[in-house]
C-alpha cells in the first residue's frame, strides 16, 4: 500500500510540473541561425500586435508600420509581420564576427508580452 501511495504522489507531482510551463500561445521559444544567416518564418495561435527587438540589455528597437506591415532591423536580424497576424519573417545577415551573438524578438499577444531567443552560431 505504502509503495501505491508512493506511486500515485509521483505521477501527481509529475502531472503537476507539467501543467506549470509557461504559455506560449503557440509561439516558438528559440530560433537558431548557422552562421552563413537566412530566413525563417515562426508562427503561432494568438495574432501578433507589436514587434520589436533587442539584445537583452535594454537596448530594443520598435517596428515600424506602413500600410498594416511591421518591420524592424536591430544590428544583424531584421523581424517583419502583418499586424494583427499570426506569422513573423526573420532574416538573419551572415556572421562573420567568429562569435556567436544572441538577439531577442517581443510581440504583445493579447495584453501579454511574447519573447522568442534567436541565436546565430558562429
Amino acid at each position: 500500500m505504502k509503495r501505491f501511495l508512493l506511486i500515485v504522489a509521483f505521477i501527481l507531482v509529475a502531472f503537476a510540473f507539467n501543467s506549470c510551463e509557461e504559455d506560449r500561445w503557440g509561439w516558438d521559444n528559440k530560433v537558431v541561425f548557422s552562421a552563413a544567416g537566412g530566413d525563417e518564418d515562426v508562427d503561432g495561435d494568438d495574432p501578433i500586435h507589436t514587434l520589436s527587438i533587442g539584445d537583452g540589455r535594454g537596448d530594443e528597437k520598435q517596428a515600424v508600420e506602413i500600410g498594416g506591415i511591421m518591420t524592424v532591423t536591430y544590428d544583424w536580424l531584421t523581424a517583419t509581420t502583418v499586424k494583427g497576424g499570426d506569422e513573423i519573417h526573420l532574416v538573419a545577415q551572415p556572421n562573420k564576427t567568429g562569435e556567436k551573438r544572441k538577439l531577442y524578438v517581443f510581440g504583445m499577444v493579447g495584453n501579454r508580452t511574447m519573447d522568442i531567443t534567436i541565436v546565430q552560431n558562429k
